[in-house]
């Protein structure tokens, strides 16, 4: 009998005892066992059942109340350390990462990037797709690897597969695409990270924070898209919070942001003070803004480590959080970071239907809307795009004149009246920034 069956076994006979313990958490726990004894009836591939019943074991062993039973079971079992837990809430990498570095294919002109990522999304299966889920999970870390091509893809552009254009599957020269999950448990990945930076010609980390309606697999293939289009050259970092990605859930999805926020403030402490960067970049998009603004209000009173990294440059792209409470907020994060950046349109239709829903003006919205607050440079990008359908809600990745301003902000460093693109408006009192017709 293999040890994965026999672990099987004796995590069924501790059912009872678990669900005295667990009370009204044990169902689904049982269920999952349960699902578990019908994979391996089935005669289910050995490896994808350990690596499923490993994933259940973490979570019980951050159950205080059955840690101490399940560990005993495992010391008894004498599982072995390289595909089990071994110490309480960490695991070993149940899937290996292959890549820590970006590399380049010459001859094809596809870039393979690193996206060093922190999730509270709930496990799907096994395909890197439907890795993590839309429902709430427990913290969770790792690396995905995404491919982007450089030749025939705009700048921009998120290719996928198309099937109007007879497209059936992805094609690494021309689409975007998410190509593994790596697993790794916090401390592996604070160590991976570090020594990936390390060996960075820059030792900055930026990370991507998505918003509304967004799977894992999107999340990360946006931060892929984004660390190449901007020349990035430290790391790039993902906290793919648990959308649910489904238009019809918004109000879910504004539930979860707010749940979220406490495992986005740890991950952003861990960016600055574990791993060795120098600067922490954060670009936040749409609802995604909610948690990194209401993380940025408690800066102050953090303890970091001797040699923390600084905050650099803070962007909140099209943020679908209230505009007068943005303007609250600002007050206080004023100063945390080396300059503060908000991107906002009077075209964009996504954030005009939060103002219907909610009744108040969004922070991403212009015109007589527009936020303008002291410590934030606010950009007016409405001009970016004059389509009759109005803007894109992802336009801050996806349109060039947006990307090449954000490479002049981040890369080179540059304030708005350096970078030519722009051109003050507004007046002494309300002065902002847009783009030269």
């Amino acid at each position: 009998m293999s040890d994965t069956l026999r672990l099987l076994l004796a995590l069924l006979e501790l059912g009872p005892p678990l669900k005295d313990l667990l009370g009204d958490k044990w169902p689904a726990y049982g269920d999952e066992l349960q699902d578990l004894a019908g994979r391996a009836g089935k005669g289910e591939d050995p490896a994808r059942l350990r690596q499923s019943l490993d994933l259940l074991l973490v979570r019980l062993l951050a159950e205080a109340q059955a840690t101490e039973l399940v560990e005993h079971v495992m010391e008894d079992m004498a599982a072995p350390v390289t595909e089990t837990v071994t110490r309480r809430g960490r695991i070993t990498p149940l899937v290996v990462p292959d890549i820590v570095q970006p590399t380049t294919d010459e001859a094809t002109g596809v870039v393979t990037i690193p996206v060093f990522y922190g999730t509270d999304r709930d496990r799907g299966d096994d395909t890197p797709a439907h890795y993590f889920g839309g429902a709430r999970g427990t913290p969770s870390f790792g690396v995905a690897e995404v491919s982007v091509p450089t030749r025939g893809r705009d700048l921009g552009e998120l290719t996928s597969p198309s099937w109007w254009r007879l497209e059936f599957s992805a094609d690494p020269e021309k689409h975007v695409i998410l190509k593994t999950v790596g697993v790794l448990g916090r401390d592996a990945f604070v160590t991976s990270l570090k020594d990936s930076l390390a060996g960075a010609d820059l030792h900055d980390v930026l990370i991507f924070v998505h918003g509304y309606n967004v799977t894992f697999e999107d999340a990360a293939r946006r931060a892929g898209q984004l660390a190449v289009d901007l020349k990035f050259a430290g790391r790039t970092l993902l906290y793919s919070w648990a959308s649910a990605a489904d238009t019809k859930k918004y109000t879910v999805d504004e539930s979860t942001i707010d749940w979220s926020r406490d495992h986005f403030e740890a991950f952003l402490q861990l960016a600055l003070g574990e791993i060795g960067a120098g600067k922490v970049h954060v670009i936040a998009h749409s609802m995604g803004n909610r948690a990194v603004i209401n993380t940025l209000e408690r800066v102050t009173s953090w303890q970091l480590p001797a040699g923390a990294a600084k905050l650099g440059q803070i962007i909140f792209a099209a943020p679908d959080i209230d505009r007068d409470r943005f303007v609250q907020l600002a007050a206080k994060f004023k100063g945390c970071a080396a300059r503060v950046t908000l991107y906002a349109s009077s075209r964009d239709v996504a954030l005009l239907a939060s103002k219907f829903v909610h009744g108040y003006p969004r922070a991403g919205e212009a015109g007589e809307a527009l936020t303008i607050v002291d410590g934030v440079d606010t950009i007016d990008a409405s001009l970016v795009d004059t389509s009759l359908v109005g803007l894109r809600h992802s336009y801050f990745g996806e349109k060039r004149s947006i990307l090449n301003d954000m490479f002049n902000l981040i890369v080179q460093q540059l304030a708005p009246d350096q970078r030519f693109d722009l051109q003050a408006a507004g007046d002494a009192l309300r002065k902002y920034w847009s783009y030269r017709a």
